[in-house]
């Protein structure tokens, strides 16, 4: 079993995570605002009963604000949920972070509900934060260490072989 030292402390992996979650709904919250002050600019006034612009605008903010009131449930909802440690034995669940072989390169994946899709750097480790949405999430659930599977990816099927979970 090769070693384990890609995985880098999942507490940190956490940290950065919530941070990572923090700091979308900020910008995600900034946008919305700037939108919404956008909508009585008078710039964005009507010049005609066909021009739509304040409309529009009122449509984007509003998208705009349901995704940051998404992103600050997201990140509640990521805070309060309990540290989960895995044995090597355990099958992979929410809450694993997983060191995988992906060809010839080694790959860390957090897999949990929130942040899929964001990469962190933790400890000189690139984290790819997946969910049990995502294809890898999919195909990561329930497999254990030492177990291979095959996973569409660019240019055709790549074979993973998963190395190490906590």
């Amino acid at each position: 079993m090769p070693p384990t030292a890609l995985l880098p402390d999942k507490a940190a992996v956490r940290a950065h995570l919530l941070e990572a979650l923090e700091r979308a709904l900020a910008a995600m919250t900034h946008s919305a605002e700037q939108t919404r002050s956008g909508v009585v600019h008078a710039d964005a006034r009507a010049e005609g009963d066909k021009d739509m612009r304040s409309t529009e605008q009122s449509y984007l903010a509003r998208g705009q604000a349901m995704r940051a009131e998404d992103l600050g449930e997201q990140a509640q909802r990521f805070a309060t949920t309990p540290l989960v440690r895995f044995a090597e034995h355990d099958a992979i669940a929410p809450g694993a972070l997983v060191q995988a072989l992906v060809g010839t390169e080694r790959r860390v994946f957090y897999l949990v509900m929130q942040g899929g899709g964001i990469e962190l750097t933790v400890g000189g480790v690139k984290v790819t934060v997946v969910t049990p949405a995502s294809p890898v999430g999919r195909a990561l659930l329930g497999a254990h260490v030492g177990d291979e599977l095959e996973l569409p990816g660019r240019g055709g099927t790549r074979a993973w072989e998963i190395e190490a979970i906590t």
